[in-house]
């Protein structure tokens, strides 16, 4: 019988992942500038001459009480900006997201008294495996234009654009296919899925990558674990507060519901005055 994601062991967890895993994208991209920069090319059809180091899991914050933003993959290359998000799962408040890690990166590139000039061009790319917005695109690309005449550009130079795996036999480059093809878990058919391929398993050995990767899916289990059993506990207080309510109108003394349902004498009492008060009105 095969193991599903819940019941494997944190082993078999982390021999099991993918490209398409959070973690192992940010560390093979990290790793590898130069196939972080092909793999931008491939996606935006354009040149970047140079890339710096892209910065996994970097994080940003406008100000101390302000939401922050952790960025999978975040890279810069010339006058460019680039923040690759995988995004394997939920798939809600994708463009709101898009929108406020656009502000974030602003906000941080532009130092006081510098003129808006200096504000580099900015890509914010999701990967996704299902289609984000439902319309059967394979990829959905969004400038700012003007509504009364498309032609017009705002040109503010940011670029938002979702990628849709689902739909890759629909992409325009036999590269683009063959990436979003392999995210899905198909196998490398190209020189460039091959490279990654290779990559995905030199980072899967490096045993401190593993070690990190353990003490992180340990915690998010353990949370899984606490909001389940705070889930269930939840359950069964509102439970025992309907079997109260229906006690009391049963004509039960406060004393034998307390007893039946294991809620505190106070609470039944409560309950009592809320139904009693609800009746008088």
């Amino acid at each position: 019988m095969q193991k599903t994601k819940e019941t494997m062991t944190l082993e078999e967890k982390w021999d099991s992942l993918t490209l398409a895993n959070n973690f192992i994208f940010c560390k093979v991209m990290e790793s590898n500038p130069d196939l972080c920069k092909h793999l931008l090319e491939i996606l935006l059809y354009i040149e970047i001459d140079h890339l710096e180091v892209p910065q996994s899991e970097r994080t940003m914050q406008e100000w101390i009480g302000a939401k922050s933003v952790r960025f999978d993959v975040y890279a810069k290359g010339g006058n460019r900006i680039f923040d690759i998000e995988i995004q394997t799962t939920n798939k809600k408040n994708l463009a709101k997201r898009s929108r406020y890690y656009q502000s974030i990166i602003d906000v941080d590139n532009l130092t006081k008294g510098e003129n808006y000039t200096k504000l580099k061009d900015t890509y914010i790319i999701f990967l996704c495996l299902d289609d984000p917005f439902d319309r059967d695109l394979p990829v959905y690309f969004f400038e700012n234009l003007c509504l009364q005449n498309n032609k017009i550009k705002l040109n503010d130079m940011t670029f938002k654009v979702f990628f849709n795996a689902g739909c890759c036999d629909k992409m325009k480059s036999d590269e683009e296919k063959s990436f979003f093809k392999f995210l899905k878990g198909e196998a490398a058919d190209s020189d460039f899925t091959k490279s990654i391929e290779e990559k995905v398993a030199w980072a899967k050995a490096n045993k401190k990558w593993r070690r990190q990767y353990m003490t992180w899916q340990q915690t998010i289990d353990e949370e899984k674990e606490i909001a389940r059993e705070e889930g269930i506990a939840e359950g069964a207080q509102q439970t025992a507060i309907e079997n109260t309510k229906n006690a009391l109108k049963l004509g039960l003394s406060p004393n034998q519901i307390a007893q039946i349902t294991g809620l505190d004498l106070s609470q039944v009492l409560a309950l009592k005055e809320e139904i009693e008060s609800v009746q008088n009105a």
